[in-house]
């Protein structure tokens, strides 16, 4: 007597289905543009920005008296600082015949994951920026023994200071204290732009407020993890590490701290970003067999004032 008839023995004329949903794609969160100033550059007006700073004078302190003589007369002068645009840009190429079998909307997740790339190409240039122009400070303070050590406090304070002392202005605002149970005001601050690595370190330090304990966090950005003292952390899966260069050779982690206006975003009008797509009579005229769909842009980022930024360097104190 013969068994029952099952899927083993009569499978279904097809064993695959194609969900319609897609699955996610990894994210990371791009944080250094986020403090950079915006400038347009005029199309047919070449390839270089020049952008101007004078000098501050000299002060005045003492009295001009009842006499005839005039005072030395100050010169005034200016620090020209240029910037040279580049172009960057990556496309696909689309087959026909994946476009005629493919049961998903290819194109379409063509041009969701190109606008992906279009701003971590971005963010990498921001961070490529600032590793090769940031000037560096290393952690002292902390208690792992390495050099760099692990942040701390103090670290943080002396990196305020040297912003401070250069008169580089603060990022953000206070955030008033609020009569509501477990939150506490936040200082004005800089925004420390660092690796998601860092998150342990930092809610270990003393005194560390998460922004679930800010007072309001209405003003939020997307990656802030919270603040110490007069720094908010913003912290990305793609921020800024230095592989095997602390003195027992750890990774050290670079922690960008930017005032205002201390870099610059430069784009040349009408191609900040560019989406551009070539039907198959265009791409392929003869027998219309692929299609392209590709992104492009012109822009530089640039430091403006070294003084108004620094690179607070760590490593970690908890171990991953």
């Amino acid at each position: 007597m013969s068994g029952p008839t099952t899927t083993s023995i009569l499978p279904p004329a097809v064993q695959q289905q194609l969900s319609m949903k897609l699955l996610a794609r990894p994210m990371p969160d791009l944080i250094h543009t986020t403090m950079g100033y915006p400038i347009t550059m005029d199309q047919q007006a070449g390839d270089i920005l020049r952008r101007r700073r004078y000098q501050n004078l000299l002060t005045a302190p003492v009295p001009l008296g009842n006499g005839i003589v005039d005072p030395p007369a100050q010169q005034l002068t200016a620090l020209d600082i240029d910037a040279r645009i580049d172009w960057y840009g990556t496309y696909l190429i689309l087959q026909e015949q994946v476009m005629l079998i493919n049961e998903d909307p290819v194109l379409n997740s063509a041009v969701s994951t190109l606008g992906q790339s279009l701003r971590e190409t971005e963010d990498q240039l921001a961070r490529s920026m600032m590793e090769g122009g940031a000037p560096p400070i290393n952690c002292t303070s902390g208690t792992n023994g390495d050099n760099p050590t692990n942040i701390s406090p103090l670290d943080c304070s002396k990196a305020v200071r040297l912003l401070r002392t250069a008169n580089a202005q603060f990022i953000q605002d206070i955030i008033e204290g609020e009569n509501k149970f477990g939150t506490a005001p936040v200082r004005t601050a800089f925004f420390g732009l660092g690796h998601t690595n860092l998150s342990a370190d930092l809610d270990q330090m003393l005194g560390f407020i998460n922004v679930a304990n800010y007072a309001n966090n209405s003003n939020l950005l997307q990656a802030e993890w919270g603040s110490v003292r007069n720094i908010r952390f913003l912290l990305s899966s793609v921020g800024s590490i230095t592989p095997n260069a602390s003195a027992n050779l750890e990774d050290v982690y670079n922690i960008f701290l930017p005032g205002q206006e201390s870099y610059d975003m430069v784009d040349l009008d009408g191609y900040s970003a560019q989406f551009i797509y070539a039907p198959p009579e265009i791409a392929s005229p003869r027998l219309r067999l692929y299609q392209t769909a590709g992104w492009k842009m012109a822009q530089v980022f640039n430091i403006t004032n070294t003084s108004w930024i620094v690179n607070l360097r760590c490593t970690l104190g908890v171990a991953i």
